[in-house]
Formats: structure tokens, sequence, C-alpha cells
């Protein structure tokens, strides 16, 4: 079981400059309030990295540009969102509207941990 974040930003190197300078100029025009919350600046956020790195469940990031297999079963994907997947299956848990109502790192980790207990995998 590992729950995938897929930020609302592409990958590769011009694309994180272009995110990282569109952050630092005008974050409240910024797509991704994932991103928001997990980076500081150029790395990622340690309180949040310290955490992840805590939990029982794999946890791993991708990018819009690189989540296809999810879209192909034709649903509308609002990004950023966080899948669980379990095998083959994956579901959505957390979506766009939960992970944008966070203002910052500690509320995401406490959303994250309620989920994470309703699923039993911490109590």
């Amino acid at each position: 079981m590992e729950v995938l974040f897929v930020y609302n930003a592409k990958s590769g190197l011009f694309n994180a400059l272009t995110d990282y300078v569109h952050r630092q100029i005008s974050p409240s025009t910024y797509s991704c309030n994932l991103c928001l919350i997990t980076y500081d600046n150029w790395d990622r956020n340690q309180q949040w990295a310290n955490y992840i790195e805590s939990l029982p469940i794999s946890v791993n990031f991708t990018y819009a540009d690189v989540l296809t297999q999810y879209q192909k079963r034709g649903e509308k994907v609002k990004l950023p969102i966080a899948l669980l997947k379990k095998g083959k299956a994956e579901s959505t848990f957390m979506t766009v509207e939960e992970i944008n109502s966070c203002n910052d790192d500690e509320a995401l980790i406490m959303m994250f941990d309620e989920k994470l207990k309703n699923l039993g995998i911490i109590e």
C-alpha cells in the first residue's frame, strides 16, 4: 500500500525553475498548493520531509505530466491530489479541495494523520 501525491506542476529542470520563480514572485497565483506547503524555496520543507519519513506507509510524489494511468480510466483528475494505491487498485485519498483547504504543513499533516487513522494505518 502506498500514497502517491501528484503535484499540479510538470516535471523537469526548466519547469522546476519556472515554478520556483512563480512561487517566489506571486505565490497567491501559483496553481499548486501542495507545492507551496511542502517546499521551502528550493528544497522540501523539513518538517514535512521528517513527517513523511516517519510514516509506516510508503509515500511518493509525482507530477501532472507523469500521471497517466489514473487519467486513462476516463476520470477527470483535478490536481493536486493524493491517491491511495493498493496493488494495482487506486482510489482518491485526498482531494484537491482537501489539500487546498490546508494553509500550511501542520494542517496538511493533521489531515493526512486523520486519513491514516481512519484506515487503521496509525493510531
